[in-house]
Parts: C-alpha cells; structure tokens; sequence
C-alpha cells in the first residue's frame, strides 16, 4: 500500500514516514498543496495522510483535487488536538478518516490497517465482478458437461501464465474463449495482442512476429516493433497456430525455450514476458506426425490443452447460446423481434451446424434482418441440409430422436427410466425412436 504524506513542517513528516516504512508502507511525501498535486499526477498512489493546514491551501483543497479523480482516493486529515467540529466538516467533504495531533502512532496504525482491509476487500469485489461478467459471457457459450469442462479449464488458464492450446472446428468460439481468459488473467490490463498465422503471407511472418531494426529489410527507413515485443507482460494470441511456417516455428521454439527474442537486424536479444496461447482448427498431433509442425514445438504450445466441441456434439448448448445471441443481435441492430418460440428452438437445436456458432449468428442475424411485424423467419422456408431440404416436422422429429437416445444412454440402456424422466410413456418412446 503506498501512501502520500502531505505535511509542511518537516519533522513531522519525516518522523510519519519513517515509522509507517518501518511497518512495511511504500511512502511518498509533500510539504505543500502544489507538490501533493504533482505527486498525485505521477504516482500510484493508494491512499493519502495530510494536514489541514497547509502552505497555500488546506484540506478541504486536496479533498476536492481527489474528487476530481477519475477514481478518488481515501484521505485521511489530520487536524488540531480538540477542533471536532472541523474534523466533522472534512468527513462531510470526503475525508475517510481523520486523526488528532499530535499523532498517537497506534491510533494511525489501527486506521491505516482498517483502510487497507477496505481498499483490498473493494479490490476483490472489483475483481469478481469481473470475472462473474465474463463467467457469463462464458456460460452463454453453453451449459452442457462439455462446455462446463471447457469453462474449469479455462479459469484454471487464468491463475497460469504457462501456454494454452485450444483446439476445435472453425465458428466453435476460440478466438471469444482466448479473449475472456485474457479478460479474467491478473494481468487482464496488460496487452492483447493477436497474430492470425493463416492470414498473413509467409514472407512477412518473421518480420511482423518478431520486428526489425531500420535498414533490415529493403525500403525501411524507421525500426517496427513486432507481436512479441507489443505483447508485453500480456497474452500474444496465435491464431490457426498450424499454419505456421516451419522455420518461423523453429524461431517460436526458440523464445519459449530462452525467454528472448531478436529482431531483424537488431544486434541484441530482447526479453520475451507475455503468455502465449494458441488456436487451431486441426489435430496438431497428426500434423506433427505429417511433418507439418515441429513436435517440440507442439509439446511447448500444449501445455494446457482445452477442446471446444463442434456444436452438433452437445445440441442442449444450442437453445441457450441461440437466446444469447439473438439478444445481442437486436441490441446491436435496434431491432425487436419476438423471443424463440419453442418450434423455433427446436429447429435449430436439429440442425448440424457445420459452421458452428458462427454459422448460428449468422443464420440469427438474416432471419433478424428479414423479420416481418417482429416475427423471426425461422425456420427459414427453404432450408437445405445435406444436400436436400428439411422441413420443422422432420427437424423436430430428428431432434426428438436425439434426445431420447442421449436419455437413454444416461439411463445405461433402461428405456423405461429414460421415458419417465422424459415424461412420456414406454410405448410412445418406442414409437418416436421408429419414426
């Protein structure tokens, strides 16, 4: 905890910030209004001690200064031996505290530990807000037991700043986990900076990776500084990792093993600090055995592995993370629509979804555009799947027919438990499965 002492008579000053030193208090010190000022716009100040009278102002100055702060710091004044009503009127000012000269260091001490367990205690509400946000942001990317692994291994992701490989189909969401677990990271305020390996041509992916000094490459007349450098002590986010070429692999390889990098035509070895994660849409296991991707470079990157499910392996996902979605879609288009009604609902929990959730915002957004009176054209009146059209009652029966078979095989095989907890009787269970 750092505190600014704000106290003209020198003596005084030196013996607060000495004692509070000595309890373990990181001490910054003014002997007027002006130099408090200054000091408040350089440092990182957590909480402040300061006379009432000061050389060109008081108090009740400084309390005002501290309003004005984009987020105010407790004060704690210090006042005349018996003036009470003046310490009355700096607590109705903003003061959090005041304290009587001369000072009795117990009694400061005691206050100063109370304000610490108030700044820490708001701290880590602050922080589960934070996470709670983006825990909900998570949990409307589904709720089944899949998604629910993905979301334990994506909080154990922010307690780490090991490599995190995520893995699965293209429009699962990678790239929207990658960004919450930086979000929810201790150094969530840091950078978050992305590199997309399948986009950028192989002759630039050294140089935009790893930057380069003027005069390196042919027509550069200043230095470029590279995604390892701007990443800081933040996530460097590798996207489609496996399209990366192998010698810029064998450069990658080299950082995580010696935690630097060097420049084009820089002469020195730069220190490397943020945490890698990774993406890819393929099974980095069989590229490594293809000769595609450097094995020691794959054992580096799978550190913590986390595999996001195509959706058609965990439709009960698809209802909640439709809802999500939709809402979002109308909010960002000003468009009100009616909610998903049940129908709708089940068509879309039916479909494959080869594009995954992308393919889901998108066919929510046409049907949103398209909307007449606020009512959703869903399903839309031609829909093709698998090379022929499928209508709502054949979307519901397949749907249906997908829940009775995952029921079932909760119930290990017993058709009889499977239809009660479905609600419906044994004969009526055996009639759908032969629809």
């Amino acid at each position: 905890m750092k505190i600014l002492v704000v106290e003209d008579e020198h003596h005084i000053r030196q013996g607060i910030v000495e004692i509070l030193a000595e309890e373990g208090y990181k001490m910054l010190e003014a002997d007027s209004l002006q130099a408090a000022c200054d000091q408040l716009s350089d440092k990182n100040v957590d909480a402040v001690l300061s006379d009432i009278r000061l050389p060109d102002g008081d108090g009740f100055d400084l309390l005002q200064t501290l309003k004005t702060m984009n987020n105010p710091l407790p004060c704690i004044l210090m006042t005349a031996f018996g003036n009470r009503d003046l310490a009355e009127q700096a607590l109705r000012n903003g003061a959090y505290d005041y304290i009587s000269k001369p000072i009795r260091f117990d009694e400061l001490l005691a206050r100063l530990m109370r304000l610490k367990e108030k700044l820490e205690l708001e701290r880590r509400l602050e922080n589960m807000a934070t996470i709670l946000r983006d825990e909900g942001e998570l949990a409307s990317m589904g709720n089944s037991s899949a998604m629910r692994h993905v979301r334990y291994l994506a909080a154990k992701a922010t307690t780490i700043r090991s490599p995190v490989l995520i893995q699965g189909e293209r429009g699962v969401g990678k790239r929207r986990l990658t960004g919450l677990i930086h979000m929810t990271d201790e150094h969530g305020n840091e950078p978050f900076v992305q590199f997309n390996c399948s986009s950028t041509p192989d002759e630039m992916m050294e140089s935009e990776l790893f930057g380069y000094k003027q005069g390196a490459l042919p027509g550069t007349n200043q230095d470029h500084e590279g995604r390892l450098s701007t990443a800081g002590k933040g996530t460097l986010f590798l996207d489609e990792i496996s399209e990366l070429p192998l010698i810029i692999q064998s450069k990658l390889l080299h950082v995580l093993d010696n935690g630097h990098f060097q420049p084009l035509g820089d002469t020195q070895q730069h220190p490397f600090h943020a945490r890698i994660i990774t993406t890819t849409n393929k099974d980095l296991r069989d590229e490594t055995r293809q000769g595609r991707f450097r094995e020691d470079l794959y054992f580096c990157l799978d550190v913590l592995h986390i595999h996001i499910p195509p959706l058609r392996e965990r439709r009960d996902d698809i209802a909640p993370l439709a809802t999500s979605l939709l809402e979002k879609l109308t909010v960002d288009k000003s468009i009100q629509v009616d909610p998903l009604d049940t129908q709708q609902l089940l068509w879309l929990q039916a479909q494959d979804w080869p594009g995954n959730a992308r393919e889901l915002r998108n066919t929510l957004e046409r049907a949103l555009l398209l909307a007449n009176d606020g009512k959703l054209n869903i399903p839309p009146r031609e829909t093709h799947t698998g090379g022929r059209r499928m209508g709502l009652a054949e979307a519901t029966i397949n749907f249906e027919r997908s829940l009775i078979m995952q029921t079932i095989e909760v119930f290990n095989g017993d058709k009889e438990k499977a239809a009660g907890r479905l609600g419906i009787g044994l004969s009526t269970l055996y009639r759908k499965l032969e629809e």
